[in-house]
């Protein structure tokens, strides 16, 4: 019975680690190319603002539509 655990344990393991890399690889890049996400950054590089370390409170620029 341990085995079988053990087993059925790995094949979850594995099934997840499909999922996150296919999500990961495919579907994240697919949705990196569409036009929000796309206008999204350029509106931050035009203003020069980092997403990595921007607090939305501090940010004048944006409006509250953009919060």
């Amino acid at each position: 019975m341990a085995k079988d655990s053990n087993f059925r344990g790995w094949i979850a393991l594995a099934a997840i680690t499909l999922v996150m890399a296919g999500i990961w690889g495919i579907v994240l890049p697919q949705v990196a190319q569409t036009r929000v996400v796309q206008e999204r950054e350029a509106f931050l590089e035009a203003h020069r603002i980092n997403p990595a370390a921007m607090f939305y409170t501090e940010l004048e620029c944006l409006d509250d539509s953009q919060k």
